[in-house]
Parts: C-alpha cells; sequence; structure tokens
C-alpha cells in the first residue's frame, strides 16, 4: 500500500484531497495549512483544517467552505457588537468551541485535529504543518500590514500586495508526525492551491521544506488553467509578486521541490516533467481520475 503525502489549503486544495480519500488502496495523510488561523468571534479558527473535513465527510458547504444547511444565528447576534464580513456557521462555530475546549485542556493542534478527525470517522490522518503559530501577514501596496481573514474576507482580496510573510515561521517546527510521514512517503503531492496564501505558509517552515527539496517524488498540480485561476485570488497574488500566473511562474516558485507538474492540456511546456491531465474538478470522479493517475504514475 503506498503512503501518500498531500499538502492542502483552501478550498482548492481539499478538493482534491476528496480524490485522494476516494481511493481504498493507499495510506493517506494530509499535511494542512494554518498560516490563516487567527482568533475571530474570539475563538482560534483553523479554517483550512475545517475544509478538508468538511470535504472528506461530505458536509462542506455550497462554497466549499463552513457545513452545508448550517445557520447563522450567532454570527448575526454577533455582527451587533462587531460589525464585520466574516460569516461563522453555528455548526461550525461549534466544533471551533470544542476545539478551544480541548487547548485550554493544554492538548496541541495535531492532538486535537486527530479527535476531531475521528469524531467525523475519517479514516486518513490529517496534521496541520506544525503546532507552532505561523501567521500570514499580508502587505498592501499603499503600505498597509494586514492579518490574513482581514485582506481575504473583509477586504475581498482586492488590495494590490506588496510582499507577503509568514509571522514566526523561522521559530516553527514541524511534529514528528509530519516529519515521518515526510520520510516515509512514497509521493508526495502539493495541491491545486493558492501558491502564496496556502502553500507558502508550509514551505516558509525551513526543515519542512528541506524534507521536500530532499523528495524525489513529489508532484505539484497547478492551481491555473490558461493563465487564470482555478479559484480565488491566487493569478491576482503571483502577478503582484512577480510570478506569472502560468506553468512557468509555477516551475519557478516551485523551484528545487516540484519533480513533476500537472497542468491542463494544452497548458504543457513540453519538458518531460510535465505532465498534462485534467485539473477543473467539476465531479468527485474528475479528482479521484487525477489522484488514481498520480498513485499508480511510474
Amino acid at each position: 500500500m503506498k503512503k501518500i503525502v498531500y499538502l492542502s489549503g483552501g478550498i482548492g486544495g481539499a478538493k482534491l484531497a476528496k480524490g485522494f480519500y476516494n481511493l481504498n488502496d493507499i495510506d493517506l495523510t494530509i499535511i494542512v495549512n494554518t498560516g490563516d488561523d487567527e482568533t475571530i468571534h474570539g475563538v482560534r479558527l483553523s479554517p483550512d483544517i475545517d475544509s478538508v473535513i468538511y470535504a472528506l465527510a461530505g458536509i462542506e458547504g455550497q462554497f466549499g467552505w463552513g457545513q452545508k444547511n448550517d445557520t447563522f444565528l450567532v454570527n448575526e447576534e454577533y455582527k451587533k457588537y462587531i460589525p464585520q464580513e466574516f460569516n461563522l456557521g453555528d455548526k461550525d462555530l461549534a466544533l471551533n468551541l470544542f476545539r478551544n475546549q480541548l487547548f485550554s485542556q493544554g492538548k496541541s493542534l495535531t492532538q486535537i485535529t486527530n479527535i476531531i478527525t475521528d469524531k467525523f470517522d475519517l479514516n486518513c490522518k490529517i496534521l496541520p504543518m506544525s503546532d507552532n503559530l505561523v501567521s500570514t501577514k499580508i502587505k498592501t501596496s499603499n503600505g498597509k500590514l494586514l492579518d490574513f481573514q482581514e485582506y481575504f474576507v473583509e477586504l475581498k482580496s482586492e488590495p494590490k500586495i506588496s510582499d507577503v510573510t509568514y509571522s514566526e515561521s523561522e521559530k516553527a517546527d514541524i511534529t514528528k508526525e509530519v516529519s515521518n510521514a515526510l520520510d516515509e512517503a512514497d509521493k508526495i503531492v502539493i495541491g491545486p492551491s493558492n501558491p502564496i496564501l496556502s502553500i507558502g505558509p508550509i514551505l516558509a517552515i525551513q526543515n519542512l521544506k528541506e524534507k521536500l527539496m530532499n523528495s524525489k517524488s513529489t508532484y505539484v498540480v497547478s492551481p491555473f488553467i490558461e493563465n487564470k485561476a482555478i479559484k480565488g485570488p491566487s493569478k491576482k497574488n503571483f502577478e503582484d509578486l512577480g510570478y506569472k500566473s502560468d506553468l512557468t511562474g509555477i516551475k519557478e516558485f516551485y523551484n528545487n521541490i516540484g519533480n513533476y507538474y500537472i497542468v491542463q492540456s494544452g497548458d504543457t511546456d513540453k519538458a518531460e516533467n510535465t505532465i498534462e491531465k485534467n485539473i477543473l474538478f467539476k465531479s468527485i470522479e474528475d479528482s479521484t481520475n487525477l489522484a488514481r493517475y498520480i498513485v499508480d504514475h511510474e
């Protein structure tokens, strides 16, 4: 049974995670970005971890975040005190209150994520990239420094960015669970997540990045089709920071990390390490087919 490690962030990452989860002949570990973990409504949230959990459990909301058929009674009441764009459903809040209760008992984010994974009866390992808090900070072209959720939700990713930093990443370390998973992996896959905002925080942890650089079987799935983002502001973020929103830019960003690059049919640069496949996941079959191909590729 092949051991597959999948690096995920955001909604795009969760979609391909479902494809790998749908395969019953692999040992799957998902390492998730926590750079956008923040305290909102007085509660520490882990949005990308929850997006993966909800997706694998088949209960994700219609836009890919939160739980489907959720209500927002607490959220609407809370806005009477602090008006904001961020929406947190009641079911989502309940999970995060549970997470905070476990934090108050001294448990680590890795331990907590394992407990929550068990609550949803998921049969794979879901690991935060680190138990240390790393915070994605966005510097805009007018010199303003924004927290991730302020930029992404409140300002709808509209400001032009001049830099992105991952606060405290230089002090962060990977857990033994993450280290062992990467060391034992037959294949490592980087999902079609926003390279700057969703994968960048993971790569900012130096010893994690070094393990990726030492891998000989790392697959990078492009987040772009015909120079356009599959989802979200990844094209805008990439171009703001000087990268081309195509395979050229992806290979530059993941230089010394990617061994194979998977792009949409027609987007190839004809290099030996470039693979053309369908990366537009309109159905679970689409993501499962790509996952199957990656697992079987020699």
